[in-house]
């Protein structure tokens, strides 16, 4: 019987201890959750610990506010309606060899047109491939020109000017024509991964390109380069090779070309890190590839 009554006593005891504790742990546990204000439950008498004042708990409150107040503020997010342009040099990183405007979703005004034209036909390319088919029409002239356009600097200098003048007469026609008649000079890439279909759609394209509202239209615009490129050596060349039919056989000569630079342009994202493996663009000046926004 008293180890009985005295097991008793020790839990009563534990039981009121336990109801102190408990009682004194919640109003901290409410504080926690709202963060706003303590919700303070009635105290109770005995041995329970005094409730906290209101005056400090408004203490509390402004400690916990100039806490936040030092801390650095939050990083501002960016706008993403207008994320960072990418860098022109990031959009021409393949044009280490050839200049092949691509379109982009922006669409070109004149002064962009020109921009693109004048690079083509003035730009360092311009002057520079000029040379190479001189000096391969002097390693392989033709076997009826005169002397002059075979022999010694002022034949380089003549094949030079033929194949330059040849080339900026057709830029020239089709920047003109294009801009008359609001076609896009940039080519439009394929969406099908075909290597056929993509050969196809780049020969397509010298047919029936893009107008600037991108529309499908006749490419009125390389039909006339080819055909000023063609038809500009009857003012020049030699006797033999300034009449018609070398005229038209030289536009067809153009036409292929135009052809071939879609096809380039259509394989560009292929052979462009190619051109970036052989360390082409450290071997080229920067100023090869022109920068330009669109």
């Amino acid at each position: 019987m008293p180890l009985r009554t005295y097991r008793s006593k020790n839990l009563f005891r534990i039981t009121a201890i336990a109801l102190c504790l408990t009682a004194a742990y919640s109003p901290v546990v409410a504080s926690q959750e709202t963060k706003k204000e303590a919700a303070l439950s009635p105290c109770s008498s005995g041995a329970t610990p005094a409730c906290p004042s209101a005056a400090a708990t408004n203490e509390i409150l402004e400690a916990s506010g100039q806490g936040a107040a030092d801390l650095p503020d939050k990083p501002e997010p960016q706008d993403q309606s207008n994320p960072p342009r990418p860098s022109s040099q990031t959009q021409d990183e393949n044009n280490a060899i050839l200049f092949l405007p691509v379109a982009t979703p922006e669409r070109l005004s004149f002064s962009d047109k020109f921009t693109i034209y004048a690079h083509q036909t003035f730009g360092p390319p311009a002057l520079i491939f000029p040379a190479f088919a001189a000096g391969f029409g002097m390693a392989n002239p033709k076997s009826h020109y005169p002397r002059e356009w075979r022999d010694g600097g002022g034949a380089f200098g003549r094949l030079y000017g033929d194949s330059f003048a040849t080339v900026s007469s057709q830029r020239t026609a089709r920047f003109l024509t294009g801009a008359a008649l609001q076609e896009d000079p940039r080519y439009v890439r394929s969406s099908s991964t075909n290597p056929l279909a993509r050969t196809m759609h780049a020969l397509a394209f010298t047919f029936v390109d893009k107008t600037d509202s991108g529309r499908n239209t006749i490419a009125f615009s390389n039909f006339a380069g080819a055909a000023a490129g063609g038809f500009v050596g009857r003012a020049y060349l030699p006797n033999g090779y300034n009449d018609l039919t070398h005229a038209e056989q030289r536009m067809t000569i153009q036409f292929a070309g135009i052809a071939f630079q879609n096809i380039a342009a259509e394989f560009q994202p292929q052979w462009g890190p190619i051109a970036r493996k052989l360390h082409i663009q450290k071997i080229l000046p920067e100023w090869w590839v022109a920068q330009h926004d669109k």
